[in-house]
């Protein structure tokens, strides 16, 4: 299966070089090249009995070709099929090679559509094929059409040549394939063995034969992953770090719970028990918090780090926007109050020389315990005394890089990841199988439901007169736009934050003092916006998704969305979870234009059935897939060749049962030749041919 191209003598030099350039470089590269869609050429049939302008395939004998020249020149062949009268198939291009082929005596299949021109029965440009005594490989069955390049094209590398390379192949070296998956798995799970999958794959007896065949290399996919989220957790075990976590009289995790106005939570109490075990492993640890809209995460993180603290070292916090880091920074020092505690910072991008390079140093020194800042906590002149605790909070929102770069200021730091976007448990076992993953459910007692309900645009000045009753009765309120300025509302038709700003201000709530927030206005800008809206100095805040999370202003009890049809679910809840943050019942009103899809009317349904966010996020997975809840920058990974996770969750849950149920087999896979080869690339790839 390694074999080169280049040994299997089937491609030319420029053809092999084109392959090449598409990472095709040997036979299983080829085998794994998949199709993109297929054509169903089955419907074998006698052609002088189908209607006009049918597509059909029929088989039949030469008896007769002619060029001839009247008007435009043409090659005629006649046909005489096995059951019929002769036919006619025309030909403007390629005659001088066409009439080589197709000469008196040649015995194949013919596929195309049947034209009655003057009383006769005739294809024009038909497909052909010879019959040979072998198998039909491009007629007669459901056919592999395949992606082609430009380069390929100039190689003549058609759809029609890779299908009988991939022909040739299979039947050449389908019995060699090694299958490492347990036979007794295979048959419990309904999954096709490897060999008999890649033929399918590429040469189906019909569709239902392709979808066996994708799910079984859909799992290969998805054990892949499990594979390597194992093997980055081994890492991370194999490495030795002396923590020590003295008993100090200083105990402040617990004080800060003595402490605190209200009790926490049966599912907080569990993540920060968890939690403080993972601390004391001699090894770091890798964990993934994750939990709806205020049930507490935050809290969590707080009395973990306050753990590390204890023992002398240091703790970071990153958030991916500064306006949420500020409000960590706000949200931390009103709990540290409690306990006296001096030693904490925060760092953002936008602060004077003299002011950052004070903190740096205090940071460097090691008197700055806890650091709460956003990307500029990476920056190359960001030096640590002994980090060795990081919590990188909305995590999906941060790349790869990004998280390593802070980690690796630290002596392998332990390693929190938050997340207020649940995530379905098919997707924390594939993308996070490395991490310890902790959830939390509940939510602290006394919050009430929010009032979610979704009206068409056309209602909206009915919408304008309710948030006036509310503000006027001294609620605040959020106005959410998806664009920020006209340009995009040009092109998108949605409503946009700078062309409504001024008719809201002057025209619908003259009364009111109105605030603009969006993604361009500078750092301070942002700042005293937020800080205004909090005070109550601006009573409505015409925004666009910035405050999607970290905005607690538990005075603001009215949410006004415009276009809700174009958010994810999983954003939709977040903006929702802005408001009834406080004692007053709280609203949010989605408003839908009149150019809603299915899908649209779909989500915002659901919005305003369930305020669960892991109902929610479900529903976002199978109605969008994994990309509004996981995007590739976030998750560092290129999108799978054929799993879906959108359909493919028990596959995920299968695969994960097998890692833990055949350990010696994902050994033997794992020293399969080439394996580690496949699995770094297998990011860029997408698929693995285990």
């Amino acid at each position: 299966m390694q074999t080169k191209l280049a040994d299997a003598g089937i491609f030319t030099q420029s053809q092999q070089n084109a392959l090449s350039r598409r990472g095709i470089k040997t036979i299983q590269d080829l085998l794994y090249y998949f199709p993109r869609r297929y054509i169903d050429k089955t419907n074998i049939v006698n052609p002088n009995v189908v209607q006009s302008g049918e597509t059909v395939a029929f088989l039949g004998r030469v008896i007769h070709a002619e060029t001839k020249y009247s008007r435009r020149r043409r090659l005629v062949v006649r046909v005489k099929p096995e059951n019929g009268f002769p036919i006619s198939l025309v030909f403007f291009q390629g005659i001088q090679y066409i009439a080589k082929v197709l000469k008196p005596g040649f015995q194949g299949a013919f596929f195309g559509k049947v034209e009655v021109f003057r009383g006769e029965v005739n294809m024009v440009h038909p497909e052909y094929e010879e019959l040979s005594g072998d198998e039909l490989v491009h007629i007669g069955k459901i056919v592999p059409v395949y992606r082609i390049t430009d380069g390929m094209k100039k190689a003549y590398l058609t759809s029609r040549v890779l299908r009988e390379a991939v022909f040739k192949l299979l039947e050449k070296f389908a019995h060699k394939i090694n299958d490492p998956i347990q036979p007794s798995f295979l048959q419990k799970n309904d999954l096709l063995p490897l060999n008999e999958a890649l033929k399918k794959i590429h040469f189906p007896q019909d569709l239902n034969e392709v979808e066996q065949a994708r799910r079984r290399l859909a799992f290969n996919e998805l054990l892949t992953f499990q594979i390597l989220m194992q093997i980055q957790k081994e890492k991370r075990m194999q490495v030795s770090v002396p923590k020590q976590f003295p008993k100090t009289k200083k105990n402040y995790a617990q004080e800060m719970i003595q402490a605190l106005p209200f009790d926490l939570t049966s599912d907080q109490k569990k993540a920060i028990e968890k939690l403080h075990k993972l601390a004391e492993k001699p090894y770091p640890f890798g964990a993934l918090l994750q939990g709806d809209v205020g049930s507490g995460k935050t809290l969590v993180a707080l009395i973990t780090a306050l753990k590390y603290i204890e023992a002398g070292y240091q703790t970071a916090l990153m958030a991916p926007t500064e306006i949420l880091a500020r409000q960590h920074y706000r949200t931390f020092l009103n709990f540290l109050n409690h306990i006296a505690f001096e030693g904490i910072d925060l760092l953002v991008g936008q602060e004077r020389k003299k002011e950052r390079d004070a903190k740096l140093d205090r940071l460097k020194r090691g008197d700055t315990k806890l650091i709460v800042g956003t990307h500029a906590l990476i920056q190359k002149d960001v030096e640590f005394r002994n980090l060795a605790f990081l919590v990188i909070d909305e995590q999906h929102r941060f790349g790869v890089e990004q998280r390593e770069a802070l980690r690796a200021k630290g002596n392998h730091p332990d390693f929190l990841a938050m997340t207020a976007t649940p995530i379905p448990r098919s997707l924390a076992l594939t993308y996070y199988g490395d991490l310890e993953t902790i959830v939390i459910r509940e939510k602290p007692p006394g919050r009430k439901k929010v009032d979610t309900r979704l009206f068409d645009e056309s209602m909206l000045n009915a919408i304008y007169k309710g948030v006036k009753k509310y503000v006027s009765q001294g609620r605040q309120a959020y106005i959410v736009y998806p664009v920020i300025d006209e340009s995009s509302m040009d092109k998108t038709g949605l409503a946009s934050v700078l062309a409504d700003y001024k008719h809201l201000e002057n025209n619908v709530f003259p009364q009111f003092r109105l605030g603009l927030l969006h993604g361009r206005l500078s750092a301070e800008e942002k700042e005293s916006a937020m800080r205004k809206f909090k005070e109550g100095t601006i009573q409505i805040l015409v925004t666009t998704t910035v405050i999607e999370v970290g905005v607690d202003v538990p005075n603001a009890t009215v949410m006004v969305i415009r276009n809700a049809e174009r958010f994810g679910l999983s954003q939709l809840h977040q903006l929702r979870g802005r408001v009834g943050r406080g004692e007053h019942q709280s609203f949010c009103i989605l408003v839908s234009s009149s150019k809603i899809t299915d899908e649209g009317k779909e989500r915002l349904k659901a919005m305003v059935e369930s305020d669960d966010g892991f109902y929610l996020a479900q529903e976002d997975l199978r109605i969008r897939g994994t990309g509004e809840l996981l995007g590739t920058k976030q998750a560092g990974l290129s999108e799978f060749k054929l799993a879906d996770l959108r359909r493919d969750q028990d596959l995920a849950y299968m695969a994960f049962e097998y890692v833990q149920q055949f350990p010696q087999s994902i050994k033997a896979i794992r020293s399969m030749k080439g394996f580690r080869g496949k699995i770094e690339n297998v990011l860029k790839k997408g698929y693995i041919g285990v």
